[in-house]
């Protein structure tokens, strides 16, 4: 959770695994996460701004925003795994945030985005480790470290790996194999997955995302 002009503040978070009932309506409400239509979700808010999120049918999801807040939230699978990922849909943020896939592993801990659209200006302050190409379009590949910060074991210590688009698109297929195989090549190794959605993040600004994950 974070976006790379702002590093990406950090939206990691340990949200607990909640019973999930058809449709979720959240508005600065405590994270939850859960299964919903067949797929898994995750929603997590610092609690600032204006946040409604709300769970659509099968791998469908909405959310709007309003304020300096961070959160993300998105709909995939737990575990994830390097599988060829399909989403569509809307994203229209006014100044900053990302749309991508996105997940962590353990043993390494790693916080792990492909991001496929953004607002701001994602690289800044990150190391560049070099590109991939993969689904029509060039990646830069990047890696940050980040001290003492939320996480899903708790707050500690850990490394982002960033996968940026060059080409941006609201839709389209994500084989993240390709991104995953790269960053071994380049020593970023990745562990045990644990979730991975198709997430829409925010840390300023407002705007609205409505999209549907398969």
């Amino acid at each position: 959770m974070f976006f790379l002009s702002a590093l990406l503040l950090g939206f990691s978070a340990a949200a607990g695994v909640l019973a999930a009932p058809t449709s979720l309506a959240v508005r600065n409400t405590p994270n939850s996460s859960g299964n919903n239509g067949g797929f898994y979700y995750q929603f997590w808010s610092d609690g600032n701004g204006d946040v409604t999120y709300t769970n659509g049918a099968s791998g469908e999801y909405s959310v709007t925003w309003n304020g300096n807040g961070d959160f993300t939230a998105g709909k995939g699978w737990n575990p994830g795994s390097a599988r060829a990922i399909t989403f569509s849909g809307t994203y229209s943020p006014s100044s900053s945030g990302s749309l991508a896939v996105y997940g962590w592993t353990t043993s390494p801990l790693v916080e792990y985005y492909i991001m496929e659209d953004y607002a701001g200006s994602p690289g800044s302050g990150l190391t560049s480790k070099g590109t991939v190409t993969s689904d029509g379009s060039t990646y830069d590949i990047y890696t940050n470290t980040r001290t003492n910060q939320p996480s899903i074991q708790g707050t500690t210590t850990f490394e982002q790996y960033i996968s940026i688009r060059q080409s941006k698109r609201t839709s389209g297929t994500v084989t993240t194999a390709n991104h995953f195989n790269e960053w071994a090549k380049l020593g970023m190794d990745m562990g045990t997955f644990n979730y991975q959605i198709v997430s829409t993040e925010a840390w300023s600004g407002s705007g609205s995302s409505s999209i549907s994950v398969s």
